[in-house]
């Protein structure tokens, strides 16, 4: 990162012109557009000739690149620990710009707290839930069994300042003493855990591959049902009827991942049986219009990926069963800010915060070309740029000897 990049001295108005600009809506593109962005958030978008820039703005010229949302990563493991820190700095550096952590747990929270005040910077912006689960299940932090104790926990997290609540509803793959069907809350539990946590007016999002898990979190009001790596028809029809997000992770069960786990073979044979039909249900969502968001169980093992990787590897999953390269792209900005309740980020729209990128390629025509970290030239991150392609920085320093600086490309 090119720390010097992102310094004010005369404006806090930076202005992106003469990007071909996807702005996460699901709208057109725009040709040469111009993102004007004042005070950390986004001031005017459209067409060049509809959008004025100040004299003493700052201006990036992306001719010749797209300008797109940042990233948003929807199921991640991430905490407040110094590496928490690292893969935050790392996601923002590969165009991830907030990463919504279902593990963030009280030492995210503290985290978070201090990326928002500026006290951590460089740092992609954290979106911090808390574990609330049974004892035994499948994920642990806050553990509380039957329906009273389980609204017990979810207040206790709320008054911690938790941005959601985690659960689950089905055993995983990870622990070699569990299988994706073995059950983890009751429908009791989580009708009330979802009710508890709507009362504080805070989202749901559950762990659940398996029935019974899957109707049970439809049932209890779930909001988010994330993997479903052997979800059947009849959850996918029910998170359709019940107007839920999808969050498939579908990268998790990729031939990929698959062969980064050579010391879990417990792991490696259920993924296996799971894939075609993670795969399956997939396609049937689309096809029927379920609301499907982007998450990746971020970062994933060292053996295989690196930071950045899988939420980029997740947009290709997502064409490769039945998404556009615009679909992908909604639903990794707008449809999982959306998810999320984040209604100030996701889109380039006025009013939004100034998260973008500018970027060495047309996601439209081959999105893995976001895969590649060389094609991600410029990231801003509340207005701010943040990051830089190594190869453009010294295109990119801010002049503070001119008015009106430009960053050309």
């Amino acid at each position: 990162m090119y720390s010097g990049i992102g310094r004010r001295t005369m404006s806090d108005t930076l202005a992106v012109v003469n990007g071909r600009l996807i702005d996460g809506t699901g709208a057109e593109p725009v040709a040469d557009a111009t993102v004007l962005m004042a005070d950390g958030r986004v001031e005017a978008v459209g067409p060049a000739a509809d959008v004025s820039v100040p004299e003493d703005a700052h201006v990036i010229d992306a001719s010749g690149r797209t300008v797109m949302p940042g990233i948003v990563e929807g199921h991640a493991h991430v905490g407040g620990s110094p590496a928490g820190q690292q893969v935050l700095r790392l996601s923002l550096q590969r165009g991830i710009t907030t990463v919504c952590s279902v593990s963030a747990n009280l030492d995210g929270i503290k985290l978070r707290d201090g990326i928002e005040a500026g006290q951590v910077r460089g740092c992609a912006r954290l979106i911090a839930g808390c574990i609330v689960t049974p004892t035994f299940g499948h994920v642990r932090f806050r553990t509380a069994d039957g329906p009273w104790e389980v609204r017990k926990a979810v207040r206790e997290m709320a008054s911690e300042g938790a941005d959601f609540i985690k659960t689950a509803a089905s055993g995983g793959f990870w622990a070699a003493d569990e299988v994706c069907s073995v059950r983890n809350y009751t429908l009791e539990e989580l009708l009330a855990l979802a009710d508890e946590a709507h009362a504080w007016h805070l989202p749901v999002v559950v762990h659940a591959h398996t029935q019974p898990g899957i109707n049970n979190s439809i049932e209890a009001g779930i909001d988010q049902i994330h993997h479903g790596a052997f979800i059947d028809e009849e959850g996918v029809r029910g998170i359709l009827e019940h107007d839920l997000w999808y969050m498939p992770t579908l990268r998790v069960t990729s031939d990929r991942n698959i062969d980064a786990w050579p010391d879990r073979p417990w792991m490696m044979e259920e993924m296996k049986e799971s894939q075609p039909i993670h795969r399956a249900g997939v396609r049937l969502a689309h096809e029927l219009g379920v609301n499907i968001a982007l998450g990746c169980d971020y970062p994933g093992s060292a053996h295989g990926w690196a930071i950045g990787d899988a939420s980029m590897w997740e947009l290709q999953e997502l064409t490769w069963n039945g998404l556009s390269p615009m679909e992908a792209i909604v639903a990794g900005t707008k449809g999982t800010a959306e998810a999320y309740r984040l209604d100030d980020i996701g889109t380039l729209e006025p009013g939004k915060r100034g998260d973008l990128l500018v970027v060495d390629c047309d996601p439209l025509e081959d999105i893995g070309g976001l895969y590649d970290q060389a094609n991600i030239n410029i990231v801003v991150k509340d207005g701010r740029v943040e990051s830089t392609d190594e190869a453009h920085k010294e295109h990119y320093r801010v002049r503070e000897d001119q008015p009106a600086s430009r960053f050309q490309g």
